[in-house]
């Protein structure tokens, strides 16, 4: 995969990517498309896994929506365009199940992605990724180039965001409860704690990820990939303070956001191309996860 291009190389999910180029936001600022363009030509990159994204927590989402949409848009929009100028044809492009309808009916599907309005919390960063699918299919239709759209369920992991303001649900929970643990203070998690979500290991995602780029694996419509299991915040409160050994009080503010309620999906597009894949469950991969953020404070994001 030398001649991989792994935008967002330095984030979650590049962390899980072992091969390929990964450059960071200095070397290329993928908003720039003639700094994208330069690159690919330069390094003569043959294929694309573009991770790159500007993402964050329910507050984050709802504070600074232009942000999030301008930045994803710009980026999602250059990587789309760069397949066409570059002729690039073995591209795989992230989006996440937080892009779905808000009144889509349950279990997702990938049918549902465009039928309605996304969440009011998240919506700006919804429309800028469903540009995504939009833009493969587009390129499909006109010149034949048919990048693979992956939908996956909430990552997370080792070399995560752990800001506390602005990072997804469960590095700002780590980070929240080492706090509160250093300062012998309430454990105070935003919302009712049952909101209900789907998590899944970003090493388990690099896998797949890995198949489908090296052996060219052809999947025809946007997939999505999440384990079964679907779990509330509470629960995954439970796990992580059990992990941090924190003994002290746990507090759900009511009186705060917590996104959409339930979000689960269907993911037998993912069943068939992966019949055997085995998913980390969640106790393990937060303990992986938690290890890795003690042993690295003084140096993660956060």
């Amino acid at each position: 995969m030398s001649n991989t291009l792994i935008t967002g190389g330095s984030g979650l999910l590049g962390y899980h990517l072992e091969c390929g180029l990964k450059p960071n936001k200095k070397e290329l600022d993928v908003t720039d498309y003639n700094q994208l363009e330069s690159y690919i030509k330069t390094n003569n990159v043959t294929k694309i896994i573009h991770a790159a994204a500007k993402v964050g927590g329910v507050k984050s989402n709802s504070l600074y929506p232009y942000d999030y949409f301008i930045e994803n848009a710009a980026m999602n929009l250059n990587i789309i365009r760069a397949c066409k100028e570059c002729n690039i044809k073995n591209v795989v492009l992230l989006l996440s199940t937080c892009i779905f309808p808000e009144s889509a009916p349950l279990p997702l599907t990938e049918n549902s992605l465009h039928c309605g309005e996304p969440h009011s919390s998240n919506f700006a960063y919804a429309y800028s990724k469903r540009i995504l699918e939009i833009g493969s299919r587009s390129l499909q239709k006109q010149f034949l180039v048919n990048p693979t759209c992956l939908i996956p369920c909430n990552l997370y992991g080792e070399n995560d965001n752990y800001d506390v303001e602005n990072g997804h649900v469960i590095p700002s929970l780590i980070h929240k409860c080492y706090q509160a643990k250093i300062a012998n203070e309430p454990f105070v998690i935003w919302g009712s704690g049952n909101a209900e979500r789907e998590f899944m290991y970003a090493g388990d995602l690099a896998k797949i990820i890995t198949q489908i780029s090296c052996n060219n694996v052809k999947i025809d419509t946007p997939m999505i990939i999440s384990p079964d299991n679907i779990f509330t915040i509470r629960e995954v409160v439970d796990f992580i303070t059990k992990h941090m050994k924190f003994t002290g009080k746990v507090i759900f503010d009511k009186s705060k956001p917590e996104g959409i309620l339930k979000k689960n999906t269907l993911n037998n597009t993912f069943k068939k191309h992966f019949p055997y894949f085995s998913f980390t469950d969640l106790d393990t991969g937060l303990q992986k996860s938690i290890e890795y953020f003690n042993k690295n404070y003084s140096s993660i994001r956060k």
